[in-house]
Order: structure tokens, then sequence, then C-alpha cells
């Protein structure tokens, strides 16, 4: 090491063994990133410190720095009663353990049962072969009961099949033990593991049995099958539900339906009596493999009394499982006949499962026991046919939008014939649609008429941009902006002179998106921008603050002095954009005359215009009686300021 080296190295040693906590904190980082051995006694003796910082940095650096030393040192606090200290060495020792496992497995011989349950633990953490066989020699030989039971799940931490017949050799010892045998062969998932499991099965207590079925699903391999089938025969209560989740949780979607038919049958009557049982997790797990047992009348029934007995609030995920469930097995007379059952849960459920199954016999129900079903679900089997219906469905909605008065089935009727299938020949009933009384099926009518991009149609519609009813004069209108604004400028000019201001608004808004900038143009916002009604005017600006021909900005202006506040606000917000610095002096003069709301855009504005005579009215603005526009202010300096600061 050379002098600076040396130098560095001692500087850090000697504020390592500073009492200033702050120094000494500094200190262990600095060991530990210039990875330093001979720090390692100093920040082992930092665990026990009273600071919580220093603690922290000393078993970072520790970690960092590494090597046997480092294991060496570590390793007595573990004899401390000191929990907290203990545990920190334990948790840097199953990290740097590896580097010295010669010492840690002569520990586990130690008189101190605590020390060679520490030891087996952090062995387990080593992900290294060389601990397999100490650890196997104290799971079959140690005295104590809990090192032996620790050496077992550590053997499962490491994963390696070579522990596999040790661990079968404890299947003799205590339950406490065997429980860990069994969880470890779990992770280690290998396929002798299987045999060694399997025959546990029938010696063990129904504690270590039930972890057995756990590991054997976990372990997920189909040779299991069946044996859990046979297992089901002979178990009952809890065991027999363990099983059964480990069968569906092996098998899966893909390998239930493999099983011969007498074997599917049994599997389905244990699933379907599981159905009853308190816990939500089991009856998940059954609803799942319930779902890929085949079409299932009987099962369909089973699971739709279930839905009966739940509360749609408190049980949703349960209901979703349910609805999975039922869609999964498929179409058949059980759920044919939900559609028709008195509980409401069950005949929406029954409806939507309708439209969900793969193929149309689902939707054929639908539409067989349509006038059957109550208001509110004909509304929801309309909507889900129109989600998922095909051109073979047209003549059933077209009777449908012929007859019905139900606001909620025409609307879904018009968005299938008109949006979804484009079909022109319902465009006389769906124009006669747009005189309905209701709004909502006005709205539908007019968007499936437009989404049949028929002449013939919009000229229709158009027709009634004279009509005396207001709603077919707005629905003219949008068409015209919908189709092409500037075709029909001349009828577009005329909307904005309509006594009723929804028109206006429309004829506003299909001038300021479909027309380019233009004479005609600024003329017919200028128009809107005197207009009587507040909203028509809040357009127009917004329309102005986009404009970009010219004849926008005195206008703008000119709104700077509306009676309403939200007129101009959105006036001064488009200055601010657009940064018109022909504004800043009304700008300034509107402050003292405006409201908190108008001061703060005003404000805001300024600071986005920028310039000698914005910077010098925020300037003043900063010193405001509004501490909220002093607030503003300081923050459009800064924004002026960083715009004008040159680059470096």
């Amino acid at each position: 090491m050379n002098d600076v080296d040396a130098q560095k190295e001692q500087d850090v040693l000697k504020r390592l063994a500073s009492e200033n906590a702050s120094l000494a904190r500094q200190a262990a980082f600095d060991a530990g990133d210039l990875h330093l051995e001979s720090a390692v006694p100093l920040l082992v003796e930092h665990f026990q410190n009273s600071s919580v910082g220093v603690q922290e940095a000393s078993e970072r650096a520790l970690r960092q720095i590494r090597g046997a030393a480092a294991v060496r040192a570590v390793i007595p606090l573990l004899r401390l009663q000191d929990v907290v200290v203990r545990n920190i060495a334990m948790d840097v020792l199953r990290e740097i353990g590896v580097d010295d496992l010669a010492t840690l497995t002569k520990l586990l011989y130690d008189e101190d049962p605590d020390i060679r349950i520490f030891i087996a633990d952090i062995l387990g953490s080593s992900d290294s072969s060389m601990a397999l066989a100490p650890l196997c020699d104290v799971l079959l030989h140690d005295p104590e009961v809990n090192v032996r039971y620790q050496a077992a799940v550590s053997l499962g931490e490491l994963h390696r099949p070579e522990a596999v017949e040790s661990l079968r050799q404890a299947l003799c010892d205590e339950e406490w033990v065997q429980y860990a045998v069994m969880e470890a062969l779990a992770k280690i998932k290998d396929g002798s593991c299987v045999d060694v499991l399997v025959q546990a099965l029938d010696t063990c207590s129904p504690l270590v049995a039930s972890t057995v079925l756990d590991a054997l699903g976990e372990i997920n391999n189909v040779k299991i099958a069946p044996m859990l089938l046979s297992y089901l025969d002979k178990s009952s209560g809890p065991l027999r539900i363990k099983a059964l989740k480990a069968i569906i949780r092996i098998l899966g979607p893909n390998s239930l339906t493999l099983l011969g038919a007498k074997q599917l049958d049994k599997l389905q009557a244990y699933m379907l009596a599981a159905l009853d049982d308190e816990d939500e997790d089991t009856v998940k797990v059954v609803l799942q493999g319930l779902t890929f047992t085949g079409v299932n009348p009987t099962a369909t029934k089973a699971v739709f009394k279930l839905v009966e007995s739940m509360d749609p609030f408190k049980q949703q995920d349960l209901l979703q499982h349910a609805f999975q469930c039922i869609v999964g097995i498929g179409y058949n007379e059980a759920l044919e006949e939900a559609l028709l059952a008195e509980n409401e849960l069950v005949c929406r459920m029954a409806v939507d499962a309708c439209g969900h199954i793969e193929g149309r016999a689902g939707r054929y129900a639908l539409k067989r026991h349509f006038d059957a079903l109550p208001t509110a679900e004909r509304e929801r089997a309309m909507e889900v046919l129109a989600r998922y219906g095909d051109d073979r469905d047209i003549p059933f909605f077209s009777n449908h939008m012929d007859t019905t008065e139900d606001p909620l089935v025409l609307k879904s009727t018009l968005e299938f014939l008109g949006n979804n299938m484009h079909h022109k020949e319902s465009a006389p009933l769906m124009l006669a649609l747009l005189h309905h009384p209701d709004p909502m099926v006005k709205t539908a009518a007019l968007s499936a008429c437009l989404a049949l991009e028929d002449e013939d149609t919009v000229r229709n519609i158009v027709a009634y941009a004279t009509d005396e009813d207001p709603d077919l004069r707005r629905m003219a209108v949008y068409t015209m902006g919908y189709v092409n604004a500037e075709l029909f400028a001349e009828q577009l000019a005329q909307a904005v002179q309509d006594p009723v201001m929804e028109v206006r608004k429309v004829g506003l808004e299909a001038i300021g998106y479909g027309w380019p900038p233009s004479s005609e143009k600024i003329s017919a916002l200028e128009y809107c921008l005197r207009d009587e009604n507040r909203d028509v005017r809040q357009v127009a600006v917004e329309f102005l603050g986009t404009y970009e021909g010219e004849g926008g900005e005195p206008l703008l202006l000119e709104a700077l002095r509306d009676p309403d506040d939200w007129v101009r606000v959105r006036a001064v917000e488009a200055l601010g954009q657009n940064r018109v610095a022909s504004a800043v002096p009304e700008l300034v003069t509107m402050m003292e005359g405006s409201n908190l709301l108008v001061q703060l855009k005003i404000t805001e504005a300024l600071g986005r215009i920028g310039g000698d005579m914005a910077f010098q009215a925020l300037l003043g603005f900063m010193s405001y009686d509004s501490s909220e526009v002093q607030a503003a202010a300081a923050v459009a300096v800064d924004r002026i300021r960083g715009e004008e600061e040159p680059l470096v």
C-alpha cells in the first residue's frame, strides 16, 4: 500500500473509532467502499452502537468487504443476549457466510443448541453444495429437535436433490421435524421427492398429511394425480379438500379433460361437494377446476345455487370466479333455465354468461327468452347482444327498434344496427328515432345515422336545420360540422344566430373545428364573442386562442372586458399561451378590479409573455396584499429570469 493509501486507511480507522456518530457513520461507508479488511473489528463493534445509522452503515460495509476474516469476526455476536445485534449478525452471515463455510460447519457441533440452530439457518442461505453433508448429518443425528427442524428447513432452501434421501430417513422423527421435511421436499421439487411424499401419506399424522398434500400440489407432477384420486376415497374433511386442491393444481386446465370418464365423474362429484366449504379460497380453486371439466348442467346448476347465497357487495372476487366457471363450463340447459330465475343475481350472471360463451347458443337463448326477462335484464341482454352479435342478429334488432319503447333497449339496438353493422336499410327507423322524447335515444339515433355514412341519410338530417324543434336543429347543425363544415358554411353562419343557445354553441364548434382561417371565420367568432350566453362566448374565446390567422389577438383583448369572470380567464390564458406582448398594459390594469382567480391567471400569463414591462409589473405584484398573488408573481419572475439567462 502506498503512502497515500495508508494515510487514507488511517484516516478512516480514526474516524471509525470516533464517538461522534456522524463521523463514525461516514467512516463506515468509506471503509466499505474501500474494502478495508483492517476496519472489520471496529465495524463489528459498531453492531452494538446506540446509533441506528452507525449500525446500518457498519452492516453495509461488512457486506461489501466480506471474506473469511469478516465471517470469523461476526460469529461471536451470535452468542450475545442482545436480540437486535444477534439478528444483525445473522443477516450479515446469511450473505457472507459462504466465504468461510469451514468455520461455520464446525459450529454445527457446538455445545450450545442455539448456536447450532443459527448456523444451520445460515448454511441454508449459502447456496453451496458444501453445506449439504453437514446439514444432512445434523438432521439425522443432532440430539435437539429444534436443531433437526432447522436443518430440514435449510435443506429445502438449498434446493438440492441430493438431500432427498436424508429427508426421507428423517420421516421417522418427531412430528415437528416431519412437518419441516415435507416443506423441504416441496421446495426441492425433484421427481425423487414424489415417491417419498406419497409413501409418507399413508403413515403420517393428519397435520403432516396436510403438509404432504400441499407439497404434492407444489411439486405439480402429473404422475401424482392417480394416487391422489384414490386418496380422495379414503380421506375426509380438510384432508380431502387438500387433496382435491392439489389435484386441480396439478392437472390444471389442460389435463383435467384427459381423465377417464369414471375418474372425471368422481372428481366432479368431490368438487361439487366442496362448493359448500366455508373457506372462500378453497371454493375459488374448486370453481377453477369445474371450469375445465366440460359441459355439465349439474355443475352449472350447483354454481348458480352458490351464487344465490353470495353477497354481491362483499364477495365480488368470488362472484367473478363463479362467472368464469359458468362461462368455462359452456352453454347447457341449466344456464338457459337460470335466465328465468327469480334470483336477480343469478339471472344477471346468466345473461352476461350467454354473451361471453363462445358460439351462438347463448345468444340464441337470450333472444328466445328476451321478452320473459325482467326489464333490467332485458336492457342488459340487449347490451350483451349488441356487443357480441353479428349480421345474423339484424332481424332481431330491427324488430325491437320498431316495437320497443325502452330507451336503453333502443340505445343498444341503434348502436348495433348503426355503429356496428352499418345497416343502411334501418335508416328510416333511425331517422324516426331522432324525434324520440328521450335525449339518450336521440343521441344514439344521430350517432347511428352518421355511422351509416349514407348521403341520403345525411341530407335528411341536414333538412332539419330550419325545423321548429330546437333539438332537431341542433342535430342538423352537428351533422353539418361532422360531415363537412366548409360545405355547409352558409347554414353554419346562420346557426350561430339561432335563438336557442345549444344550437348556437354547436354551430360555433362546427365552425371552430371545421373552417380554415379566413375572414368569414373571424367574423363568425367575433359575432359569437358578443353572444348573450356566457358559454358561447367562452367557446369563442377558446377558438380565438388557437386561431392562426390575422384578427384573433384584437378580439382576445376585447374579451378581457367581458362581464363574466370565466370568459376573462380564458382570454387571459390564451393571451399568455400566445405570448401577446401588446396585452401586457391591459393585463396590468385589470389587476386592481379583478377577483383572486383572474389575478392569479394574469400573473401566470405575464410570466409566459415575459419582457421588461411584464417583469417590472410582476416585481410590483410581489408586494401585493394577497399572499397567493405574491407567490404566483415570484414563480412568474423566476420563469422570465430562467428564459432570459444566457446558456452556459
